[in-house]
């Protein structure tokens, strides 16, 4: 007696052509049928492929200027200012994919706010697209009831730039919606 191998796909569909034949198969409600749809949805690509409506991805952060040596020259890139006790600017480069998102930050008089320039840009050469990013505070509490605090929001030009102005010092967790692409970038200390 030998034995067959069963492929598990096959073994799925005969059982549901079995359900079929037995007339045991319930329609769904309308509801279901509804969000099925919203999910399984695609935008036409190139050369008349289809590609998926949405791509979700967290990025990684794989620069911070304020964590380099000692030896680090002055500057905007360096994240030191020549002779001052204001902390000066920084900069974060975050990849999620093929996307870079790029941050500058620099800390108002203030001492309590920051102003926040980003470019987002595909490592592909690939458009990205116009878009939004939105900043919600991180280790703000989370309301049981009712919605959750409104994020910042700034449009992102073609060119994938943006702006987040007066931005209260803190951790937020920033999400970039280009076109096709959503990009997080978590833990973003400001």
């Amino acid at each position: 007696m030998t034995r067959e191998r069963v492929n598990p796909d096959q073994a799925w569909i005969a059982e549901v052509r079995s359900l079929w034949a037995q007339g045991d198969l319930v329609e769904p409600p309308t509801w279901v049928r509804e969000r099925a749809k919203r999910l399984f949805r695609t935008l036409p690509g190139p050369a008349g492929q289809s590609t998926a409506l949405l791509s979700r991805l967290r990025a990684t952060l794989l620069f911070d200027s304020r964590r380099q040596g000692l030896g680090a020259p002055y500057g905007v890139r360096s994240g030191a200012v020549s002779g001052g006790t204001r902390p000066g600017p920084w900069q974060l480069l975050y990849r999620g994919g093929d996307v870079d998102v790029d941050l500058l930050v620099r800390p108002n008089q203030d001492g309590h706010t920051s102003n926040v320039r980003g470019q987002a840009l595909s490592l592909v050469g690939a458009s990205l697209g116009t878009g939004v990013v939105e900043a919600t505070p991180a280790d703000a509490p989370r309301p049981l009831h009712g919605d959750p605090q409104e994020p910042v929001r700034s449009e992102v030009e073609p060119s994938g730039e943006f702006a987040l102005p007066n931005m209260e010092r803190g951790t937020y967790d920033m999400l970039l919606r280009l076109g096709s692409h959503e990009i997080e970038l978590s833990g973003v200390e400001l």
